[in-house]
């Protein structure tokens, strides 16, 4: 165990090195190329060791005990949320979270059981990365660590108080390996089992896993960092702001036309209906934001502005016939977007991703490339429908 602290030294070196490099350009991320081949390899060694024994670990332990194991190991590592609620100034929830620790390992049985949570203390997460963030630290470069998987500069730090505040690693020093070696195991295969669904998602739908994977990491990491409400992000689309959430407004695509509306679904992949309303109107089109830099991704989205531009110079007409975009959905983050528009290249539906302001949310809306005439817009909607499963893509005139 002494080894991991030995470890952290030369990460540090390291992280220290890469800081000065990592800009907003190279997407905090200087040495992208060593990054991904350390990234291939994580990937093999999970794909031939812990991602099968966690699937055998899934299909052989119920529910109910998988729940009570994961539990226990939250608990055990909760200290190092106790320690930097106080390092970041919460004073008030770090004393609710040492409660909630002494309880779930008192009342819990160790951890095992989540008492606290049903006595009304919430369970939170904080690490040295978020409070080197609140003390105004910069993120500096994305580090894929062997073994490790995703982290940056600023959160490695985290690897010595997660460490130092850890009962299971001062543990090890009283009680012999056959003890404490199948519950660091343990511990890990635990950790991965919670992450099936993310990985084969990830496997499934991302054009490139490896920039995919960087984006969720940073956006998750930008998430806890603000508790959940992360600040607004500038984006290009000229200063328009989308109309807000209203109560049973719709859409007339024309006169005589039945009205479409905005119908959106859970956040796992899927379109995210907000908190406060399921349907949107929208008044106004959108222009396009073009997206840029070095992913396969990021690259398509550039080509298919080009091919939007040319598209639409064939199409414009000299009279004045309306136009309309088919959006098929919209979600909470980028990344989320991302997967969907792979799903949807692969039923040969060229999209983009732009992002809309509504209230004080940005939404990240994939649209169809094309402007259809619109004696053509409600059968080529219905043809998208069809083919994609997609049934709250509606139509936004193109003006």
């Amino acid at each position: 165990m002494n080894r991991r602290l030995l470890n952290i030294i030369p990460a540090l070196s390291l992280a220290l090195m890469l800081s000065a490099c990592a800009t907003t350009e190279n997407h905090h991320d200087p040495i992208e190329p060593v990054n991904r081949v350390t990234d291939s390899v994580n990937d093999t060694i999970d794909r031939v060791t812990l991602k099968p024994i966690a699937q055998g670990y899934t299909a052989a332990v119920p529910k109910p005990m998988r729940t009570a194991v994961s539990n226990f190991y939250e608990n055990a590592t909760y200290l190092n949320t106790v320690l930097n609620g106080f390092l970041q100034g919460k004073g008030g929830q770090g004393i609710q979270d040492l409660g909630r620790f002494l309880i779930n390992t008192t009342l819990g049985v160790g951890g095992l059981v989540d008492v606290a949570s049903s006595m009304g203390l919430e369970r939170h997460e904080e690490d040295f990365g978020q409070t080197l963030a609140v003390w105004g630290v910069g993120q500096g470069a994305y580090i894929v660590y062997p073994l490790l998987g995703p982290n940056s500069v600023r959160n490695t730090p985290d690897f010595i108080t997660e460490t130092a505040t850890d009962p299971l690693f001062w543990a090890a020093f009283a009680l012999a390996p056959y003890v404490t070696i199948p519950v660091t195991a343990m511990k890990y295969i635990d950790k991965r089992a919670q992450l099936l669904d993310a990985s084969d998602m990830r496997d499934e739908l991302a054009l490139d896993p490896y920039v995919f994977t960087r984006e969720a990491w940073r956006q998750n990491r930008e998430y806890k960092i603000y508790d959940g409400n992360p600040p607004r992000k500038e984006s290009d689309d000229d200063g328009w702001e989308e109309d807000e959430w209203a109560d049973n407004e719709e859409l007339d695509v024309e006169d005589s036309e039945p009205t479409t509306k905005i119908h959106m679904q859970g956040m796992a992949g899927e379109a995210s209906t907000p908190p406060d309303g399921p349907d949107v109107a929208v008044t106004e089109s959108t222009p396009a934001t073009e997206t840029t830099g070095a992913s396969k991704l990021e690259i398509k989205n550039q080509q298919t502005d080009v091919l939007a531009a040319e598209t639409t110079q064939k199409q414009e007409p000299s009279t004045t016939e309306k136009f309309y975009l088919i959006n098929l959905s919209s979600h909470y983050s980028e990344v989320e977007a991302a997967a969907e528009q792979g799903r949807l290249d692969r039923f040969g539906i060229q999209t983009r991703i732009r992002p809309v302001h509504i209230q004080d949310k940005t939404w990240y809306r994939i649209s169809s490339i094309q402007h259809i005439k619109q004696a053509d817009a409600n059968k080529k909607l219905n043809e998208i429908k069809t083919v994609t499963g997609q049934s709250g893509a509606w139509l936004e005139p193109v003006q």
